[in-house]
């Protein structure tokens, strides 16, 4: 079992000692605020206040607690002190390393993360139905989405089906635009602490997008958004596929069906980049009727998982609350709208493994899928 001890030679590496993390934790009087919220709290030991006090109190912090944060951000959204524990998990993460036994489906996604900076000399392969065009200066990204039909085997889930709908969508409206074909963006390896491979992949998008000659990147997973708009330093417009659609909504003729759905903010978009609105005024637009969730906008509760990191037992118990909640709101058969492709990873996930746990027969959809779904205009 890893610890964080001034003793990791990785520190000097970093240039990054442990007195500088605990200066990162000194506003913390263990008011315990950052507890009593954790999604993780609720179906098991994990306490971040306990954390803080160990490692200013000079205890050992297992890889276990390290490897176990959703890295959510609604501890910080509570913070009396804006003590930003999340930061603090992914430089101590950065500093210690983390067991490939704690990554999920065999570490496949952090290793083609890597592969990808260090071996290959392009970015994704895509094939799309639609009008694309390779001289628009608004490009498309979908992201990991095809490599996550190839190794989640999940077989009523479509992940190519939400940047197609982002293609429909965008044809719609009488674009036609640049497929552009980028390396994942590194979210993952950023907050797992392995910069390296992050930076070499920030290092080629960004080299690929200048040389594109773009003005705007459109892309549907929420974490591509942050990362992209937040972690790296573009001269581009970067735009999460609601803020697109919000933008010419009024291009798009929707059926006029009234129909009942609730929604849930991903950590990345909502906590992360404050967009609760966008999204929410694009469902209505199709004619949703949003019945939110008691803890809702910066208080929603993650979906279970983060850089695939620790999917086990608990982040199951996280997923099934998220379903319960749905249930409740719109109906055991009813839809749960999310606007990132890791959320509709994970509660599909759990929705395909249907065991005596559970009967769940909700749909969750991405909101460019609900929106290709409810749209007819044609470009």
């Amino acid at each position: 079992m890893m610890v964080i001890s001034d003793q990791s030679p990785i520190y000097a590496a970093v240039n990054l000692s442990k007195s500088e993390l605990k200066t990162m934790l000194s506003a913390c009087y263990q008011c315990s605020s950052c507890t009593s919220v954790c999604p993780l709290r609720r179906v098991s030991k994990f306490n971040p206040r306990k954390i803080i006090h160990k490692f200013k109190m000079d205890t050992p912090v297992s890889e276990e607690d390290l490897t176990s944060c959703l890295t959510c951000s609604l501890c910080l959204e509570v913070c009396p002190q804006e003590v930003d524990f999340p930061e603090f998990i992914r430089l101590s993460r950065k500093n210690v390393g983390i067991s490939d036994d704690n990554f999920a489906h065999h570490n496949i996604f952090n290793l083609i993360q890597i592969f990808m900076g260090e071996m290959t000399e392009s970015g994704m392969k895509f094939d799309f139905q639609g009008k694309t065009d390779p001289t628009s200066n608004i490009a498309y990204f979908p992201g990991c989405i095809d490599l996550f039909d190839r190794f989640l085997d999940l077989k009523e889930t479509d992940f190519h089906q939400i940047g197609q709908s982002a293609i429909n969508i965008m044809n719609k409206v009488g674009i036609s635009p640049n497929l552009i074909s980028l390396k994942c963006c590194g979210h993952d390896a950023y907050w797992t602490g392995d910069e390296g491979a992050y930076d070499q992949v920030r290092e080629y998008n960004t080299q690929f997008i200048k040389s594109s000659g773009i003005s705007t990147l459109v892309v549907s997973c929420a974490e591509c958004y942050y990362t992209f708009e937040k972690l790296y330093d573009l001269d581009v417009r970067v735009q999460h596929i609601s803020q697109f659609i919000d933008e010419n909504k009024e291009k798009l003729g929707f059926k006029g069906e009234t129909y009942d759905l609730a929604y849930h903010d991903a950590c990345r978009l909502g906590r992360f980049m404050k967009e609760y609105d966008t999204p929410r005024n694009v469902l209505k637009a199709t004619g949703a009727n949003i019945k939110e969730f008691t803890l809702n906008k910066q208080f929603t509760k993650c979906c279970g998982v983060s850089a695939w990191l620790k999917c086990d037992d608990n982040s199951r118990a996280i997923m099934l609350r998220k379903l319960e909640e749905t249930a409740q709101a719109v109906g055991n058969e009813g839809t749960l709208a999310v606007g990132c492709t890791k959320c509709f990873a994970h509660l599909n996930c759990v929705l395909e493994d249907r065991k005596p746990q559970h009967n769940f027969q909700i749909k969750v959809k991405e909101i460019g899928m609900i929106v290709d779904e409810t749209s007819s205009s044609k470009s």
